[in-house]
């Protein structure tokens, strides 16, 4: 093809900014903001998916999903961070768009679960505990914790929403280094009954963790629950794990069930056992 001066430039020009046109990254933007995404997850969102080959057709779809999360006033920030995890592993992107739509029916689950659970007042004023709480009742649910069995974890009575969370974070970090699932909500719902602090569960949630990880069993960990928190004798709580213990969330970064695709909800540090591929919405046959 031979062109020549003004008109040249404005053809060859227009070949290269074909493929960012006919993409509309400007209007996607756009579209991803108003179903609730923050602008650094949306530049991030469109980024990544442009990477990896994905058609705009499908990150619109995704902002539909968002956006149903949105009206029903949940974290949207949540499902991002799914789409993420499941763009970081290779994952395709109809099988994202299928989670998304699992992951949401999830979350609806969890805020009910959650409203039930917690006091008003305390969903009210601790937004980030809240976020933190549905990502746990989800992961919890993935271990078969939901239902009866989460209300004989919990109780029947509220709790304020730091508690639902640190509870049902515990219990989805057993589960997901194999103890039974009605040993953690006995041996939970014991330490909810004696008044065990959240302090005194992180510490000894992130000393099962490092056993866990050196390749301590099941069967002992369940022991170690319960002579860590001195369920097996009248005097005490167990040496060890006293006020001065971890006060986060330690069980996130030692092997929780998790998101979608491998990895803990909410893009936490969890490892992802047994919630991830094969467990969560998207696993594998």
């Amino acid at each position: 093809m031979r062109c020549m001066g003004r008109a040249c430039f404005i053809l060859l020009a227009g070949f290269a900014m074909a493929p960012g046109a006919a993409w509309g990254a400007g209007s996607l933007a756009m579209t991803l903001r108003h179903s609730g995404v923050s602008s650094v997850q949306a530049r991030r969102l469109i980024r990544e998916a442009r990477a990896d080959g994905v058609p705009a057709s499908t990150v619109r779809e995704w902002a539909q999903h968002f956006a149903r999360l949105r009206s029903e006033k949940l974290p949207v920030s949540l499902a991002v961070e799914e789409v993420f995890e499941g763009l970081t592993k290779g994952v395709a992107a109809g099988r994202i768009t299928t989670a998304l739509g699992t992951f949401g029916a999830e979350l609806l689950t969890a805020r009910r679960e959650l409203d039930r659970h917690a006091t008003t007042a305390s969903l009210l004023a601790h937004p980030r505990a809240s976020r933190r709480a549905l990502s746990d009742l989800v992961i919890a649910g993935r271990a078969g914790i939901h239902g009866q069995a989460l209300d004989r974890l919990l109780g029947t009575g509220p709790l304020s929403v730091v508690r639902v969370a640190t509870y049902t974070q515990v219990a989805a970090d057993l589960r997901g280094w194999g103890v039974g699932r009605g040993r953690v909500v006995r041996l939970l719902g014991r330490a909810r009954k004696a008044g065990v602090s959240d302090e005194k569960l992180f510490a000894l949630d992130a000393k099962l963790g490092r056993q866990a990880a050196q390749g301590r069993g099941p069967q002992a960990l369940g022991r170690d629950v319960s002579e860590g928190l001195g369920l097996r004798s009248s005097g005490g709580m167990g040496a060890g794990f006293g006020a001065g213990g971890m006060s986060g969330p330690a069980g996130a970064a030692m092997g929780a069930p998790g998101g979608s695709f491998g990895g803990p909800v909410g893009g936490g540090a969890g490892s992802g056992a047994p919630g991830g591929m094969g467990a969560g919405p998207m696993g594998s046959p």
